[in-house]
């Protein structure tokens, strides 16, 4: 599906108008997650890059927009790295790598927060409950693509969100180069960069 073929959610910019209005609610964010990564892409870039989301989407970004998705703890990560095997129906069955990655990040909107979700007119149910899938297929942005896309138009380095697959668990959603000051490391990354020059051998 191309990128200019999605219908728009009627809330964006209401939405990105909200955020814009708040400047304070980005705040610096430092700190670990992970993510689960296939050994297709290993090397530090790929995992860094959010090309994936950018090509396919994701709960908080529509096509065209790259996203680099973790949680904030790597029990949470390998429940949402299932999470599309799940919902087609699948037994997870591909290899993959549990990666964790370092972050110092300008601005973050944190979607955890009720306060924040209220002045957004959002609910957890809401958000959690769409299938974002569905509409994608269909070619309809989803509320929370609709969120996403807001929180990036107006500069946010990424935000936090709760998880909709793991009670209490967090996820954190990066838009790679929204800052130049922003900060994202592999641990360990040169163990990757050996395994990526395996796979290709």
């Amino acid at each position: 599906m191309k990128f200019d073929r999605i219908q728009s959610n009627p809330r964006f910019a209401e939405l990105r108008d909200i955020v814009a209005a708040h400047p304070e609610w980005l705040k610096p964010w430092a700190g670990m997650f992970f993510r689960f990564q296939t050994i297709d892409f290993p090397m530090p870039k790929h995992v860094l890059g959010g090309e994936g989301a950018y090509k396919r989407g994701g709960r908080w970004n529509r096509l065209g927009i790259a996203a680099v998705y973790g949680s904030t703890n790597d029990v949470t990560a390998l429940e949402e790295s299932k999470a599309n095997d799940r919902y087609y129906g699948l037994v997870t069955k591909t290899p993959r790598l549990v990666v964790a990655i370092e972050a110092q990040l300008v601005g973050v909107l944190d979607l955890t927060s009720a306060g924040i979700r209220r002045s957004l007119g959002v609910t957890l149910n809401e958000l959690a409950g769409e299938d974002w899938r569905k509409l994608l297929e269909a070619g309809q942005e989803s509320l929370s693509q609709a969120l996403g896309r807001a929180a990036a138009a107006v500069g946010a380095s990424g935000l936090l969100a709760k998880s909709a697959v793991v009670r209490q668990g967090v996820n954190v959603v990066v838009f790679p180069k929204a800052h130049r000051d922003d900060r994202m490391d592999v641990v360990e990354g040169d163990k990757l960069v050996r395994l990526g020059v395996r796979v290709r051998a």
